[in-house]
């Protein structure tokens, strides 16, 4: 059962486009495992349509038609995200991985060798770029019975918990759950002993370590990409 989700503002964000890329895919994401919000944004995108009927028609310029359709007829640019999600190879995942995220997600990660790295013992991250300027988006792994470092953080991050669950101070967290953490909210999440936890997290700037480890911070990676 999913107990966490978007905010009210997210999600009305989300319905009228108002998100940059990755931020967007973690909500499109949690809707993936969310009936609750699915049904939620078909109701903002109900009512944006009501509210729309209501204003007062604008005037429309001669060659407006013709504008839509060279704008339509125009090769795409190449390199964008809709193109590479088009043209990429059937799978670059290990089976393993593969079979643990959801689909939707694969249309962004096939195109690209995701190369992880360690934050501690038992956290690895995987950066996915999306041509994004303002976010990072990456895959989180913590290993069964692991533990992430102790952290604040400089902005705000949004995860969407993939495959296991993880806990902290404030409760446990399952597949499909939404978490949002602002600056001066600290935790240290930790994977159950019998299961690795995945989740995608989008931050729009590097997380803080606390402690002993403080002396590390210099060195923590912010790569929008």
């Amino acid at each position: 059962m999913i107990n966490n989700h978007p905010n009210t503002q997210l999600l009305a964000d989300y319905a009228t486009g108002g998100l940059s890329m990755a931020p967007l895919i973690s909500i499109a994401t949690h809707l993936q495992f969310c009936d609750q919000c699915r049904e939620a944004v078909s109701g903002l995108n109900i009512l944006g349509g009501e509210l729309l009927s209501e204003c007062d028609q604008a005037e429309l310029s001669d060659d407006l038609l013709a504008q839509t359709l060279a704008m339509l007829d125009a090769p795409e640019p190449e390199g964008t995200v809709a193109e590479a999600a088009v043209s990429a190879p059937r799978s670059n995942l290990c089976p393993d991985l593969a079979n643990q995220l959801p689909k939707y997600l694969h249309k962004f990660l096939n195109h690209q060798e995701l190369d992880w790295r360690s934050l501690s013992s038992t956290l690895s991250v995987a950066a996915i770029s999306v041509g994004e300027t303002d976010y990072e988006l990456a895959l989180h792994r913590i290993d069964a019975g692991g533990k992430a470092p102790v952290h604040d953080h400089k902005g705000t991050e949004l995860t969407v918990v993939l495959k296991g669950s993880f806990s902290d101070e404030d409760g446990i967290y399952r597949e499909g759950d939404f978490l949002m953490r602002e600056p001066g909210d600290v935790h240290r999440p930790s994977a159950t002993q019998d299961q690795a936890c995945i989740c995608l997290s989008v931050l729009s700037a590097p997380i803080k370590l606390t402690g002993i480890k403080q002396v590390l911070n210099p060195f923590m990676r912010f790569n929008p990409s």
